[in-house]
């Protein structure tokens, strides 16, 4: 086992052409499950490709463990890579295939077969060793290819976008399995993937990506309750959160108050202190609020101190998702989704007064899109 280092990595093709990764910096411990997460073309699967020595690198190092590895080939840095489309030999059976990087290693043959059919039956696919791929599930399918980079012990696993071909009820249960793998491995694992939903409820931490620059890394709760800016805000958790335009006036007590044209909020003395200390008072800022944070006044007495000018506004629609319903409310040019039990009916039209909690109100500067410490 061992931890991976990125120094300074940098990523273009051609001689002039953009960058596509620029100056990523990070530190994957020995043993930790490492979630690059992103949208579509932000460097996270060309980093992977990086570390697993597919792709050359523009600028910067690589290590694995102690030793740079920038012009190590691919089959002499130890690691293990899991693909999207599984990557698997067609012509061969699931065991040949588990097999493979065993025999080119010139592993013995009883040592071989061990290993097979023990991480075969930790997969639970002990069953399938006889036959092809193409008489497998796609959820078989992305257990032999996992199979296949378990058996050689490798000191890192690269994972990108591994359940992206697999529907939604499948890509659940895998997600768990992998999870459940890592633990009784206990090796470092890096997963590529576009779905935020995969690395919240996967990874050790994760690291957000835009535009090839690493926008923030952390646990998946620090990221959550504490988004380092905007996108990161926004792209992580589900709905996207809340965000509204307003100033920061002066309020009763030395405090701030947040006004638009269409209500005023009190802001908590801690982060009235905050602000005023950063010399926010009289600027435009943006409020971020997610919807679990956003409720009905008369649900939470108490919760948002009186205003002459409170939250109004009309039900625009809802979405029942599972357990939770979405509900979307105009307030004038704005939009707020509170979220709300299932059960909570609320026709298109209802008119309802809100209440933030100013406990969980986050600021962001609103030209660098930077949350406001």
């Amino acid at each position: 086992m061992a931890g991976v280092s990125l120094r300074h990595l940098h990523k273009s093709y051609g001689k002039n052409g953009p960058l596509v990764v620029k100056d990523v910096n990070l530190d994957i411990e020995d043993g930790e499950f490492m979630v690059f997460v992103g949208p579509s073309g932000c460097g996270k699967s060309t980093t992977l490709r990086m570390v697993a020595g597919l792709e050359r690198v523009s600028q910067g190092e690589i290590y694995i463990g102690d030793e740079l590895v920038n012009n190590v080939p691919p089959k002499k840095r130890d690691i293990a890579m899991v693909f999207q489309n599984y990557a698997l030999y067609p012509n061969m059976s699931v065991f040949e295939n588990m097999a493979f990087g065993l025999r080119l290693r010139k592993t013995e043959k009883h040592l071989i077969d061990t290993s097979v059919k023990q991480n075969a039956r930790t997969l639970e696919i002990e069953h399938l060793l006889e036959r092809k791929p193409r008489q497998l599930s796609g959820g078989q399918r992305q257990r032999v290819a996992l199979g296949r980079a378990i058996v050689r012990h490798p000191k890192v696993f690269l994972m990108d976008e591994p359940l992206s071909n697999l529907d939604a009820r499948l890509r659940v249960q895998m997600r768990t399995e992998i999870v459940e793998l890592h633990r009784r491995l206990e090796t470092t694992m890096i997963y590529v993937t576009h779905d935020q939903t995969e690395a919240m409820t996967m990874g050790t931490r994760i690291c957000i990506m835009k535009d090839g620059v690493i926008q923030q890394v952390g646990a998946p709760e620090d990221v959550y309750m504490r988004p380092a800016n905007m996108f990161v805000a926004n792209f992580i958790g589900s709905p996207p959160i809340n965000f509204i335009e307003g100033r920061l006036l002066p309020g009763k007590d030395g405090g701030l108050v947040f006004d638009t044209a269409r209500f005023r909020l009190p802001i908590s003395p801690e982060k009235s202190k905050t602000l005023l200390a950063q010399g926010y008072l009289e600027k435009t800022v943006v409020l971020g609020i997610r919807a679990e944070y956003v409720h009905r006044e008369e649900d939470v007495p108490g919760l948002a101190p009186p205003t002459d000018a409170p939250i109004r506004g009309d039900v625009h629609f809802s979405e029942l998702v599972g357990a939770d319903r979405f509900i979307h409310v105009k307030v004038g040019d704005d939009k707020l989704v509170m979220r709300a039990a299932a059960y909570d009916r609320m026709p298109d039209g209802t008119k309802v007064t809100l209440a933030l909690n100013p406990k969980f109100m986050l600021f962001f500067n609103r030209d660098t899109q930077q949350v406001i410490a």
